[in-house]
């Protein structure tokens, strides 16, 4: 027994049809995060996603020219520093990705679940001004992945 009538009933189970499969469809993550920086738009992610401890990551940025949508490759003197906890590590230089222009990246282990901060450092081109760009992102535990999970003793 129903007590909404078949057009209300569908008026009402279209949106909420839509509502569940966007909950579903929305990453747990926040998707890779964007910045505008002295004319370059700048695209900040770990990879592989999730980024998890006690494995090879890498920081990755793309960057390309905002006017142009080009990627950009004349960055010069690029570092960039990770902190965790109040503690600074690096700098680290900043490589690109071979055959992929306009992609950047950094390579670590990453030993500790938490909320991480970086900053790139850089030149455009011959420019003398040094550029700047922050972004965090969260490194979560192996442990979430694992299937099984390690059995604890002996």
């Amino acid at each position: 027994m129903t007590f909404l009538s078949k057009p209300l009933r569908m008026t009402l189970y279209v949106p909420a049809v839509a509502l569940v499969l966007a909950a579903a469809a929305a990453p747990e993550a926040p998707p890779h995060e964007r910045k505008i920086v002295a004319g370059l738009q700048i695209v900040f992610g770990a990879e592989p996603e999730p980024a998890i401890t006690d494995e090879v990551q890498l920081l990755v940025w793309r960057i390309s020219d905002v006017a142009s949508k080009e990627p950009f490759t004349e960055l010069e003197d690029a570092q960039v520093t990770v902190t965790f906890e109040g503690e600074t590590f690096g700098p680290f230089p900043l490589r690109p990705v071979r055959g992929e222009p306009g992609r950047y990246q950094t390579r670590h282990i990453f030993t500790e679940v938490g909320s991480y901060g970086t900053v790139l450092r850089f030149r455009k081109g011959e420019d003398s001004q040094e550029h700047t760009v922050d972004f965090e992102f969260r490194i979560r535990p192996r442990s979430d992945l694992e299937l099984p999970g390690r059995r604890r003793g002996g």
